[in-house]
């Protein structure tokens, strides 16, 4: 697989030149859109650019966000050089470099690495158009969650209140924005266009998993949890009237439960006045002393030990988890650093995905026991445990009975590449001989081939227990 030149870093500004020397490619006259390559070993590679003012004014920030295919007259079509390669890459095992310049910046900016998750059509301005949805690709080294201070004023409270303190319907408009379709209600905020470096490098350092503290009439009031950033000038349009506030994200385990301004600035070691006095980012040297003093910036703030995670979060994380079936499954977790509520909430969708695709049914016995107040007794047992770090997949997950999921747990069972029971051969252990009854029978799974357990998981579930010896 082709790797990236070592003396390129995220963050870089690069001329044109400094690119075709780096990747030791040319682009003829000038960079267009999607280029792809092949390196001197023949790995296949694309290098992607997004111009603020090009002809799409593809809306860029760190995370997830759109990309319009190119040909700029009639139909796009899906064997163009650069569209067909893009769309190879939603499955396909080679990497995408991403380059950005704004309006009044001379070099490109490279964000790192990106993942293709999708495509589709979509008629604009009279023709078709190929819409890639694509996300930044998180470093291995990538920052722990920051801690944001954002005021809130007089003229915004009543905004506020009705966006983020309560669910925003989106049903109530005919038509949304692209970042925010399919979503019925959601809590939304955002903060407006600045001139200001050290505010705009603030928003574009805001990620997933941030931690935010709302402030207004001298205290903090109310905290929460970036769920997805992105930028729109639309949405702020649509939302509030204001176009200018394009840099919007998304809040997440809302709480008024927050700690004072004193206690805050305690924690933070800030002396002085006691006031937020613009959209801050705190210094991540502040945060990361907080950390070492607790188990998460979370619960330093939000005392998030005693806090479940909310209906949403969790149906947040059951799409995502439904949609990583259609990709190839991997053994372990990525690098991505979720905090604790976020663990629960993703922890809670894999036990009703998995409690769902089997109906709640036992693959082992078949059985389908319930409570008197109706609450399954079947259980979500991780095929590869969650102790090796093993993946939330539902494909690492099958339902068990309590006393089947003990046996699995254990290793007395375990199940073939064919979902086949085998049994331990402890012939002297209490329980054998009952156990010994389900060697050989098939498992009782769902009809949806797609969630059924993966070989690689059962592969490293078998080694782990010695049935591979």
């Amino acid at each position: 697989m082709h790797t990236p030149p070592g003396e390129l870093e995220v963050g870089d500004r690069l001329s044109q030149e400094e690119i075709e020397d780096a990747f030791n490619t040319g682009f003829g006259y000038r960079i267009s859109g999607i280029n792809p390559r092949r390196d001197t070993n023949d790995n296949r590679y694309i290098l992607v650019f997004a111009n603020e003012d090009g002809p799409y004014s593809d809306s860029v920030r760190q995370g997830e966000f759109e990309y319009i295919g190119e040909g700029l007259s009639g139909d796009q079509s899906e064997e163009s050089p650069g569209n067909s390669a893009l769309i190879d890459a939603v499955l396909g095992n080679f990497p995408v470099y991403f380059f950005y310049k704004g309006q009044d910046n001379a070099k490109w900016e490279y964000q790192g690495e990106i993942d293709v998750l999708s495509y589709r059509r979509e008629e604009q301005d009279g023709r078709e158009v190929l819409i890639f949805s694509m996300e930044h690709r998180a470093s291995s080294d990538a920052q722990a969650p920051g801690l944001y201070l954002i005021p809130v004023s007089d003229d915004w409270r009543d905004d506020f209140s009705q966006s983020v303190e309560e669910l925003h319907n989106l049903q109530q408009y005919a038509e949304v924005p692209p970042q925010l379709e399919g979503i019925d209600r959601l809590r939304i905020w955002a903060t407006t266009e600045t001139d200001a470096n050290k505010k705009q490098s603030a928003i574009d350092a805001m990620e997933p998993n941030d931690c935010l503290l709302f402030y207004h009439d001298g205290d903090f009031f109310a905290g929460g949890i970036v769920g997805r950033t992105f930028e729109n000038p639309d949405a702020g349009e649509l939302l509030w009237n204001n176009p200018e506030s394009r840099h919007l994200f998304t809040v997440e385990g809302f709480t008024h439960d927050a700690p004072g301004i004193e206690q805050v600035w305690e924690m933070l070691g800030y002396d002085g006045r006691q006031v937020v006095q613009g959209f801050t980012r705190v210094a991540q040297e502040r945060v990361e002393d907080i950390r070492r003093e607790h188990r998460s910036l979370e619960s330093a703030l939000f005392g998030e030990e005693e806090r479940e995670p909310s209906t949403e979060e969790i149906e947040r994380e059951k799409s995502e988890l439904a949609q990583a079936v259609e990709s190839e499954p991997e053994l372990t977790e990525d690098e991505t650093q979720y905090v604790e509520t976020r663990r629960r909430a993703r922890d809670r969708a894999f036990t009703e995905l998995v409690r769902e695709a089997y109906d709640n049914t036992c693959a082992v016995c078949g059985a389908q026991r319930e409570s008197p107040d109706g609450n399954p007794e079947v259980e979500a047992a991780h095929i590869y445990p969650l102790s090796e770090d093993g993946r939330n997949d539902v494909r690492n997950g099958v339902a068990l009975c309590k006393f089947h999921h003990w046996a699995f747990d254990s290793g007395w069972l375990s199940f073939t590449d064919n979902h086949e029971i085998i049994v331990a051969d402890a012939p002297n252990k209490n329980g054998y001989h009952e156990l010994k009854q389900l060697e050989g029978q098939s498992l009782h799974l769902p009809e949806n081939g797609d969630v059924h357990p993966q070989p690689i998981f059962l592969e490293r579930h078998r080694e782990i227990h010695g049935f591979e010896q």
